[in-house]
Protein backbone atom coordinates (compact mmCIF):
# COMPACT_ATOMS: atom_id res chain seq x y z
CA UNK A 1 0.00 0.00 0.00
CA UNK A 2 1.23 3.36 -0.60
CA UNK A 3 2.42 5.69 1.89
CA UNK A 4 -0.71 8.35 0.86
CA UNK A 5 -2.97 5.31 0.57
CA UNK A 6 -1.57 4.15 4.42
CA UNK A 7 -2.58 8.15 5.98
CA UNK A 8 -5.85 7.85 4.31
CA UNK A 9 -6.90 4.85 5.90
CA UNK A 10 -5.45 5.75 9.08
CA UNK A 11 -7.80 9.06 9.00
CA UNK A 12 -10.81 7.27 8.16
CA UNK A 13 -10.04 5.04 10.67
CA UNK A 14 -9.26 7.74 13.09
CA UNK A 15 -12.65 9.93 12.14
CA UNK A 16 -14.87 6.14 12.07
CA UNK A 17 -13.83 5.59 15.15
CA UNK A 18 -14.62 8.70 16.57
CA UNK A 19 -17.90 9.06 15.14
CA UNK A 20 -18.73 5.40 16.37
CA UNK A 21 -17.91 6.55 20.33
CA UNK A 22 -20.20 9.31 20.04
CA UNK A 23 -23.07 7.57 18.89
CA UNK A 24 -22.82 4.74 21.39
CA UNK A 25 -25.03 6.25 24.90
CA UNK A 26 -23.10 4.78 27.73
CA UNK A 27 -26.19 4.20 30.22
CA UNK A 28 -26.06 3.61 33.89
CA UNK A 29 -27.99 3.96 37.30
CA UNK A 30 -26.72 5.74 40.36
CA UNK A 31 -27.71 7.06 44.06
CA UNK A 32 -28.27 10.46 44.18
CA UNK A 33 -30.12 12.32 46.77
CA UNK A 34 -31.80 9.38 48.21
CA UNK A 35 -32.99 7.84 44.88
CA UNK A 36 -32.07 6.25 42.11
CA UNK A 37 -31.13 8.53 38.39
CA UNK A 38 -30.83 6.38 35.11
CA UNK A 39 -28.80 8.44 32.72
CA UNK A 40 -26.97 7.81 29.56
CA UNK A 41 -23.64 9.77 28.68
CA UNK A 42 -21.94 10.41 25.42
CA UNK A 43 -18.32 11.45 24.27
CA UNK A 44 -15.42 11.12 26.76
CA UNK A 45 -15.86 11.30 30.12
CA UNK A 46 -12.36 13.24 30.83
CA UNK A 47 -14.19 16.28 28.70
CA UNK A 48 -15.93 18.86 30.48
CA UNK A 49 -19.46 18.21 31.26
CA UNK A 50 -22.63 19.25 30.07
CA UNK A 51 -25.88 17.93 32.07
CA UNK A 52 -29.21 18.04 30.29
CA UNK A 53 -32.41 18.54 32.72
CA UNK A 54 -35.71 17.49 31.64
CA UNK A 55 -39.15 19.37 31.53
CA UNK A 56 -42.46 18.00 33.61
CA UNK A 57 -43.53 14.74 32.57
CA UNK A 58 -40.74 14.04 30.12
CA UNK A 59 -38.09 11.21 30.32
CA UNK A 60 -34.26 11.73 28.88
CA UNK A 61 -35.50 10.75 25.31
CA UNK A 62 -36.82 14.33 24.82
CA UNK A 63 -33.07 15.43 24.49
CA UNK A 64 -32.95 13.75 20.79
CA UNK A 65 -30.16 11.75 20.61
CA UNK A 66 -28.97 13.89 17.35
CA UNK A 67 -28.71 16.82 19.98
CA UNK A 68 -26.79 14.89 22.78
CA UNK A 69 -24.73 13.75 19.54
CA UNK A 70 -23.65 17.07 18.22
CA UNK A 71 -22.74 18.04 21.65
CA UNK A 72 -20.69 15.46 21.73
CA UNK A 73 -18.85 16.04 18.73
CA UNK A 74 -17.51 19.24 19.78
CA UNK A 75 -15.31 18.09 22.77
CA UNK A 76 -18.14 17.73 25.59
CA UNK A 77 -19.40 15.06 28.19
CA UNK A 78 -23.24 15.30 27.51
CA UNK A 79 -25.31 13.16 30.15
CA UNK A 80 -28.88 13.62 29.57
CA UNK A 81 -31.30 11.82 32.38
CA UNK A 82 -34.65 10.84 33.82
CA UNK A 83 -35.90 13.37 36.93
CA UNK A 84 -37.31 11.48 39.70
CA UNK A 85 -40.60 9.73 39.35
CA UNK A 86 -40.21 9.60 35.33
CA UNK A 87 -38.54 7.04 33.19
CA UNK A 88 -36.33 4.60 34.86
CA UNK A 89 -35.09 6.80 37.45
CA UNK A 90 -37.15 5.93 41.10
CA UNK A 91 -40.87 6.40 41.10
CA UNK A 92 -42.69 7.60 44.34
CA UNK A 93 -45.80 6.27 44.03
CA UNK A 94 -45.14 5.75 48.02
CA UNK A 95 -45.87 9.82 47.96
CA UNK A 96 -49.07 10.10 47.05
CA UNK A 97 -51.18 12.14 45.00
CA UNK A 98 -50.99 15.90 45.31
CA UNK A 99 -53.79 17.31 47.44
CA UNK A 100 -54.33 19.94 45.05
CA UNK A 101 -56.99 21.41 47.48
CA UNK A 102 -54.17 21.97 50.02
CA UNK A 103 -51.69 23.07 47.20
CA UNK A 104 -54.11 25.91 45.54
CA UNK A 105 -53.74 28.94 48.82
CA UNK A 106 -49.86 28.57 48.58
CA UNK A 107 -49.45 28.85 44.87
CA UNK A 108 -47.86 32.09 43.93
CA UNK A 109 -46.89 33.09 47.44
CA UNK A 110 -43.16 31.34 47.58
CA UNK A 111 -44.40 29.84 51.12
CA UNK A 112 -43.32 25.87 52.13
CA UNK A 113 -46.43 23.91 51.00
CA UNK A 114 -47.84 20.32 51.18
CA UNK A 115 -45.83 18.66 48.51
CA UNK A 116 -44.92 15.15 47.53
CA UNK A 117 -41.58 16.86 46.65
CA UNK A 118 -40.02 20.53 45.09
CA UNK A 119 -37.85 21.62 42.63
CA UNK A 120 -35.01 22.55 44.93
CA UNK A 121 -35.32 18.44 46.11
CA UNK A 122 -34.94 18.11 41.97
CA UNK A 123 -32.36 20.54 41.82
CA UNK A 124 -30.58 18.22 44.24
CA UNK A 125 -31.15 15.62 42.85
CA UNK A 126 -28.84 17.13 39.70
CA UNK A 127 -26.07 17.55 42.11
CA UNK A 128 -26.34 14.19 43.39
CA UNK A 129 -26.27 12.89 39.88
CA UNK A 130 -22.60 15.30 39.33
CA UNK A 131 -21.54 14.07 42.54
CA UNK A 132 -22.01 10.18 41.98
CA UNK A 133 -20.52 10.81 38.62
CA UNK A 134 -17.33 12.88 39.89
CA UNK A 135 -18.09 15.72 38.10
CA UNK A 136 -17.19 18.86 40.25
CA UNK A 137 -18.57 21.45 37.91
CA UNK A 138 -20.75 21.28 34.60
CA UNK A 139 -22.40 23.43 31.85
CA UNK A 140 -25.97 23.39 33.63
CA UNK A 141 -29.07 23.06 30.77
CA UNK A 142 -32.28 22.93 31.41
CA UNK A 143 -36.11 22.68 29.43
CA UNK A 144 -39.26 24.20 30.52
CA UNK A 145 -39.47 22.52 34.17
CA UNK A 146 -35.73 21.53 33.48
CA UNK A 147 -34.96 25.38 32.53
CA UNK A 148 -36.72 26.22 36.69
CA UNK A 149 -34.29 23.59 38.38
CA UNK A 150 -31.45 24.69 36.55
CA UNK A 151 -31.93 27.98 37.39
CA UNK A 152 -31.92 26.95 41.04
CA UNK A 153 -28.56 25.16 40.53
CA UNK A 154 -27.08 28.23 39.77
CA UNK A 155 -28.84 30.34 42.59
CA UNK A 156 -27.31 27.96 45.46
CA UNK A 157 -24.91 25.80 43.94
CA UNK A 158 -22.83 28.45 41.79
CA UNK A 159 -19.88 26.97 42.73
CA UNK A 160 -20.79 23.67 40.86
CA UNK A 161 -22.11 25.31 37.61
CA UNK A 162 -19.69 26.26 34.97
CA UNK A 163 -21.86 27.75 32.41
CA UNK A 164 -26.19 28.18 32.87
CA UNK A 165 -28.38 27.80 29.81
CA UNK A 166 -32.37 28.58 30.46
CA UNK A 167 -35.00 26.88 27.56
CA UNK A 168 -38.63 27.22 27.38
CA UNK A 169 -38.81 28.69 31.02
CA UNK A 170 -39.56 31.83 32.78
CA UNK A 171 -37.72 33.59 36.52
CA UNK A 172 -40.81 32.39 38.30
CA UNK A 173 -42.77 35.47 38.46
CA UNK A 174 -46.22 34.70 39.14
CA UNK A 175 -47.23 37.86 36.98
CA UNK A 176 -45.66 36.48 33.64
CA UNK A 177 -47.40 36.34 30.80
CA UNK A 178 -49.13 32.83 30.49
CA UNK A 179 -49.77 30.37 27.63
CA UNK A 180 -52.39 29.81 25.32
CA UNK A 181 -55.54 28.44 26.52
CA UNK A 182 -55.96 25.80 24.13
CA UNK A 183 -52.65 24.84 24.56
CA UNK A 184 -52.72 24.91 28.19
CA UNK A 185 -56.18 23.00 28.66
CA UNK A 186 -55.03 20.41 25.72
CA UNK A 187 -51.82 20.09 28.69
CA UNK A 188 -54.04 19.51 31.62
CA UNK A 189 -56.05 17.44 30.33
CA UNK A 190 -55.47 14.05 31.94
CA UNK A 191 -53.63 10.83 30.29
CA UNK A 192 -56.36 7.86 29.80
CA UNK A 193 -56.27 5.58 33.29
CA UNK A 194 -55.06 2.65 30.71
CA UNK A 195 -51.29 0.82 30.30
CA UNK A 196 -52.53 0.22 26.70
CA UNK A 197 -49.42 1.34 24.66
CA UNK A 198 -51.41 2.20 21.18
CA UNK A 199 -53.76 4.70 23.53
CA UNK A 200 -50.68 6.21 25.71
CA UNK A 201 -48.69 6.72 22.44
CA UNK A 202 -52.02 8.84 21.15
CA UNK A 203 -51.97 10.54 23.64
CA UNK A 204 -48.44 11.58 24.07
CA UNK A 205 -48.57 12.52 20.26
CA UNK A 206 -51.56 15.06 20.89
CA UNK A 207 -49.39 16.68 23.99
CA UNK A 208 -46.57 17.07 21.74
CA UNK A 209 -48.54 18.67 18.74
CA UNK A 210 -49.61 20.95 21.75
CA UNK A 211 -46.48 21.71 22.58
CA UNK A 212 -45.98 23.15 19.20
CA UNK A 213 -43.98 19.94 17.72
CA UNK A 214 -43.67 20.53 14.17
CA UNK A 215 -41.59 17.04 13.66
CA UNK A 216 -44.05 14.31 11.51
CA UNK A 217 -46.52 11.90 12.71
CA UNK A 218 -44.18 8.72 12.70
CA UNK A 219 -41.04 11.01 14.27
CA UNK A 220 -43.67 11.47 16.91
CA UNK A 221 -45.21 8.48 17.30
CA UNK A 222 -41.79 6.51 17.71
CA UNK A 223 -41.05 8.72 20.45
CA UNK A 224 -43.48 7.97 22.42
CA UNK A 225 -43.05 5.04 22.11
CA UNK A 226 -39.90 4.62 22.92
CA UNK A 227 -41.42 6.76 26.41
CA UNK A 228 -43.89 4.08 27.01
CA UNK A 229 -42.06 1.22 26.15
CA UNK A 230 -38.29 1.91 27.14
CA UNK A 231 -38.51 4.31 29.88
CA UNK A 232 -41.67 2.98 31.83
CA UNK A 233 -43.69 6.60 31.26
CA UNK A 234 -45.93 6.60 34.04
CA UNK A 235 -48.95 8.91 33.78
CA UNK A 236 -49.78 9.47 37.68
CA UNK A 237 -46.01 10.04 38.62
CA UNK A 238 -46.76 13.25 36.49
CA UNK A 239 -49.23 14.61 39.01
CA UNK A 240 -46.13 15.08 41.48
CA UNK A 241 -43.82 16.96 38.80
CA UNK A 242 -46.95 19.12 38.21
CA UNK A 243 -47.14 20.32 41.36
CA UNK A 244 -43.74 21.10 42.52
CA UNK A 245 -44.28 22.92 39.31
CA UNK A 246 -47.30 24.70 40.11
CA UNK A 247 -45.39 26.13 43.58
CA UNK A 248 -41.80 26.02 42.27
CA UNK A 249 -42.10 28.14 39.25
CA UNK A 250 -44.53 30.56 40.84
CA UNK A 251 -42.46 31.64 42.94
CA UNK A 252 -40.08 34.81 41.53
CA UNK A 253 -36.47 34.00 41.46
CA UNK A 254 -35.51 37.39 39.81
CA UNK A 255 -33.41 38.57 42.73
CA UNK A 256 -31.52 35.50 42.61
CA UNK A 257 -30.78 35.49 39.02
CA UNK A 258 -29.96 39.30 39.35
CA UNK A 259 -26.82 38.29 41.24
CA UNK A 260 -25.70 35.27 38.98
CA UNK A 261 -22.12 35.88 37.53
CA UNK A 262 -21.24 32.82 35.02
CA UNK A 263 -21.98 32.97 31.47
CA UNK A 264 -25.80 32.23 30.95
CA UNK A 265 -27.60 31.63 27.59
CA UNK A 266 -31.35 31.83 27.24
CA UNK A 267 -32.87 29.90 24.29
CA UNK A 268 -36.47 30.43 23.47
CA UNK A 269 -38.86 29.44 20.30
CA UNK A 270 -40.86 32.47 19.52
CA UNK A 271 -43.99 30.56 18.77
CA UNK A 272 -43.90 28.83 22.52
CA UNK A 273 -47.46 28.59 23.34
CA UNK A 274 -47.07 27.27 26.82
CA UNK A 275 -44.60 29.63 28.19
CA UNK A 276 -44.20 32.98 25.65
CA UNK A 277 -40.99 34.45 24.46
CA UNK A 278 -41.71 37.47 26.82
CA UNK A 279 -41.35 35.22 29.48
CA UNK A 280 -37.98 34.36 28.48
CA UNK A 281 -36.47 37.61 27.49
CA UNK A 282 -37.74 39.05 31.27
CA UNK A 283 -35.09 35.91 31.80
CA UNK A 284 -32.53 37.12 30.00
CA UNK A 285 -33.70 40.93 31.12
CA UNK A 286 -32.97 39.74 34.38
CA UNK A 287 -29.18 38.13 33.99
CA UNK A 288 -26.77 40.66 33.43
CA UNK A 289 -24.63 39.82 30.83
CA UNK A 290 -26.70 36.78 29.53
CA UNK A 291 -27.18 36.14 25.81
CA UNK A 292 -30.72 35.94 24.31
CA UNK A 293 -31.16 32.76 21.81
CA UNK A 294 -34.90 33.29 19.58
CA UNK A 295 -35.70 30.23 17.50
CA UNK A 296 -38.18 31.04 14.94
CA UNK A 297 -40.74 28.98 14.21
CA UNK A 298 -40.02 26.64 17.88
CA UNK A 299 -43.07 26.08 20.17
CA UNK A 300 -42.56 24.33 23.52
CA UNK A 301 -40.56 20.96 22.16
CA UNK A 302 -37.08 20.17 21.04
CA UNK A 303 -37.78 18.97 17.62
CA UNK A 304 -35.33 17.84 15.18
CA UNK A 305 -35.61 20.57 12.74
CA UNK A 306 -34.16 22.89 15.56
CA UNK A 307 -31.45 20.43 16.90
CA UNK A 308 -28.75 22.40 15.38
CA UNK A 309 -29.95 26.00 16.23
CA UNK A 310 -30.44 24.35 20.08
CA UNK A 311 -26.54 23.14 20.07
CA UNK A 312 -25.45 26.33 18.29
CA UNK A 313 -26.89 28.01 21.36
CA UNK A 314 -25.59 25.80 23.91
CA UNK A 315 -22.40 25.49 22.43
CA UNK A 316 -21.63 29.17 22.21
CA UNK A 317 -21.93 29.60 26.07
CA UNK A 318 -20.45 26.18 27.34
CA UNK A 319 -17.17 27.54 25.22
CA UNK A 320 -16.91 30.53 27.00
CA UNK A 321 -17.27 29.04 30.47
CA UNK A 322 -14.02 26.56 30.00
CA UNK A 323 -12.53 25.63 33.36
Amino acid sequence: MKMNNIKQFLIITFVTAITSNLSIAQTGKVHSNGITIAYEAFGNKDNEAIILIQGTGATMLHYPKELCQKLASKGFYVIRFDNRDIGLSTHLDSLGQPDWNAIGPYVGTCKTAPLPYTLQDMAKDVIGLMDALSIPKAKIVGVSMGGAIAQLIAIYFPDRVLSLTSMSASSGNPLRPQGDEKALAAMSTPPPATSNTDSLVSYLVKVYKALGAVDSDSILMKRAMGHVKERNWEPSAVNRQAAAVIIGDYCDRRPELAKLKMPVMVIHGDLDPIVPLEAGKEVAATISGSELCIINGMGHDISLKFVDQIAECIIKIASRARK
